[in-house]
C-alpha cells in the first residue's frame, strides 16, 4: 500500500503509540482487500458499543484510556438502553449501569452522543462524494444512495477510522464499484400516505432478497419524503446486505437509467408489483388476523420529528389497550425537539412510550440477554409493526410472533389490543 509521508510517520509512532496501533489496523484491513492507498475521511458514524455484548464495554474503556480522540466529526449508533430514562424500557438496573460506562468513554473520545440508527436526521449529512466511515446498515445505505457519499460497511474498523481519519480506498470508495447491477421496474405501487411505510419496507425487502450484496437500480418510484427512502434502504439491507442502491430520477447518481448503470447492461431485469409485496408481507407475518398482541412498535429505523408529529396527531385523545406496550423509537435529539413541540406529552398521554437511544432488538429483550439476566423468555409474545427490519430481527433475536401492517393499522392495533391486517 502506498502511504503518504504523514501516514508513514503516524504508523511509526511519531504521533503516539495509540494512533500508530489504530492506523496499523486500518492498513492491514486495506491490504487484505488489495487497497492501493488510504482515503482521508470527513465523517464517521461510530459503533456505540453495547453492554449486551460480552467484553464490549471493557474494550471501549481500554480504547478511551489509551488517550485516543476522534479526528473527525463522529456520531454514535444505538445502545441497549434509553440512557436518559432507563426505567422506561424495564431494563435491569445492572445492565443499564454497565451501559452508562460507554457514555463516559464516548465523551472522553469526543464522540457526539447521538445514539441513533438515523444520524442523518440529527444533522449528519455528508456532501456528495464525501469519503466517510460508518456502521449501521440503514445509515450506510442512506449515505451512499441518497446523498452520494462514499462508504462501505465499516464494522469494528470504524472506531480506528474515527481516531485516524483514514479508511482504505476500496469498495464503494471507488467510482467503478458504484455502478448498478440489477434493474427493477415497480408497478402498481400503493401511494396512500398512511400506508406508504409498509409498502416501501416490503419493496426494499423484496429487492434485497433478490440482489444480496449487489447494487440494485429501481425505476418508476414516486416522489417521497426522506422517511420513505430511509425505510426502503433499511429493508434492502435487512433481507440482503445492500449498501448502495440507485432510484432513477431520485438519487444523485441515477438521473437517468444509463447513468445508474454507468453505461453498462444490467445483469438482470425484474418487475415487482403489489402481488410480490403482499407475498413478502404474508411470509414475514406469523400472527393471525385479530389475534391478541402485547407489544406494538414504530420507529425502525428511528423516527423523525415529522413522524412524531403525525403520531401525536393520531393518538391525541386516545388510549391504547391496557394489555399492550407501545414504543415509538427515536433519537434523543429528535425526542428533545418533539418534547418542546408538545408532541411527547400528547403521545405519552395515550399510554405510548417514546423511547430514545435504543429499540427492542438492541435491548435487554434479546434471548441471549434474558438468559444472562434470568429474565422471562420471550419478553414479547406478539408484536405488530410496519417495519420489515423490526419484524425480521424481533423474530430472530427476541423469539416473538410478528404481524406486519400499515402504519395506520399499527395505531389501531395498539388501541384494540389485537392484530389488524393491513
Amino acid at each position: 500500500m502506498r502511504l503518504t509521508e504523514t501516514e508513514k510517520r503516524m504508523l511509526e509512532g511519531q504521533f503516539g503509540e495509540a494512533l500508530a496501533k489504530s492506523l496499523q489496523y486500518i492498513v492491514q484491513f486495506g491490504e487484505a482487500f488489495d487497497a492501493e492507498q488510504l482515503e482521508d475521511i470527513r465523517y464517521c458514524h461510530y459503533p456505540a458499543e453495547m453492554a449486551i455484548y460480552e467484553g464490549s464495554i471493557e474494550e471501549l474503556q481500554e480504547f478511551a484510556a489509551e488517550q485516543n480522540v476522534v479526528a473527525i466529526p463522529t456520531t454514535s449508533s444505538t445502545l441497549c438502553a434509553d440512557m436518559q430514562c432507563p426505567e422506561k424500557t424495564g431494563i435491569p438496573l445492572a445492565l443499564a449501569q454497565n451501559q452508562s460506562k460507554a457514555c463516559i468513554a464516548h465523551r472522553k473520545l469526543g464522540i457526539q452522543p447521538t445514539y441513533t440508527c438515523t444520524p442523518q436526521l440529527n444533522g449528519a449529512v455528508p456532501a456528495f462524494g464525501t469519503p466517510i466511515a460508518s456502521v449501521e446498515s440503514s445509515a450506510i445505505i442512506f449515505f451512499n444512495s441518497l446523498l452520494g457519499a462514499r462508504a462501505n460497511r465499516g464494522g469494528l474498523f470504524t472506531k480506528f477510522s474515527a481516531v485516524t481519519g483514514k479508511y482504505p480506498k476500496m469498495g464503494y470508495m471507488l467510482e467503478e464499484n458504484r455502478a448498478g447491477q440489477h434493474q427493477f421496474q415497480v408497478e402498481d405501487f400503493p401511494v396512500n400516505p398512511m400506508e406508504n411505510s409498509l409498502w416501501w419496507s416490503a419493496l426494499g425487502f423484496v429487492v434485497g432478497s433478490h440482489v444480496g450484496s449487489d447494487v440494485p437500480v429501481v425505476c418508476d418510484l414516486p416522489v417521497a419524503p426522506i422517511e420513505r427512502w430511509i425505510t426502503l434502504g433499511a429493508a434492502m439491507a435487512t433481507s440482503g446486505s445492500v449498501s448502495l442502491f440507485h432510484a432513477v430520477g431520485h438519487t444523485p447518481e441515477a438521473h437517468t437509467l444509463d447513468m445508474a448503470f454507468q453505461g453498462k447492461k444490467p445483469n438482470s431485469t425484474r418487475t415487482i408489483g403489489k402481488k410480490e409485496l403482499v407475498s413478502a408481507i404474508e411470509q414475514m407475518t406469523n400472527l393471525s388476523s385479530n389475534e391478541k398482541i402485547d407489544f406494538v412498535c414504530l420507529g425502525c429505523p428511528h423516527y423523525s420529528l415529522e413522524q412524531l408529529r403525525l403520531a401525536a396527531a393520531w393518538l391525541q385523545g386516545k388510549k391504547i389497550d391496557a394489555s399492550v406496550r407501545f414504543w415509538i423509537c427515536t433519537s434523543r435529539m429528535v425526542r428533545s425537539m418533539a418534547q418542546s413541540s408538545g408532541y411527547i406529552k400528547t403521545i405519552e398521554e395515550s399510554g405510548t412510550k417514546v423511547i430514545a437511544d435504543t429499540c427492542p432488538v438492541e435491548s435487554h429483550m434479546r434471548i441471549s440477554t434474558c438468559q444472562e439476566y434470568h429474565l422471562p423468555i420471550p419478553q414479547i409474545q406478539a408484536l405488530v409493526t410496519d417495519s420489515f427490519k423490526m419484524a425480521r430481527y424481533t423474530k430472530d433475536l427476541i423469539g416473538c410472533k410478528v404481524g406486519l401492517t400499515t402504519t395506520e393499522k399499527v395505531f389501531q392495533s395498539a388501541l384494540e389490543g389485537r392484530y389488524l391486517v393491513w
